[in-house]
């Protein structure tokens, strides 16, 4: 399903934005609203949990859909769960952007299921 929904995203569907990080930049930290998903189209990112690394990310991931699945849950009309993560560049990335309000939900939904499995 992230593969599916990858290839859907890298194919332009939904991504209004894109956006470069440069080595050593932030793109989400730990804790902030969320109301954006990201598609890792190259580069590496860090994922840091209360301040430790714990991953590395690579290009055609899927990132940022717990915030938003969090934020649906309470009741937030688009996005408004906090950020579970910090991401930041290992090596200069860009990333595409689908706003909360331009998601099907079902599709990120079935993603985080198969995460949790």
């Amino acid at each position: 399903l992230e593969r599916q929904l990858s290839r859907e995203l890298m194919q332009g569907k939904s991504v209004s934005d894109r956006r470069t990080v440069e080595p050593g930049e932030t793109l989400v930290e730990q804790g902030e609203v969320g109301e954006e998903l990201y598609l890792l189209l190259d580069g590496v990112l860090v994922v840091e949990v209360d301040g430790e690394e714990v991953t590395e990310i690579g290009p055609g991931a899927i990132l940022g859909e717990a915030a938003l699945l969090e934020g649906r849950r309470l009741g937030e009309r688009v996005g408004g769960g906090k950020r579970t993560a910090t991401l930041r560049a290992r090596t200069r990335c860009r990333v595409g952007v689908v706003p909360a309000d331009q998601i099907e939900w079902h599709e990120l939904e079935g993603l985080a299921a198969t995460r949790r499995e």
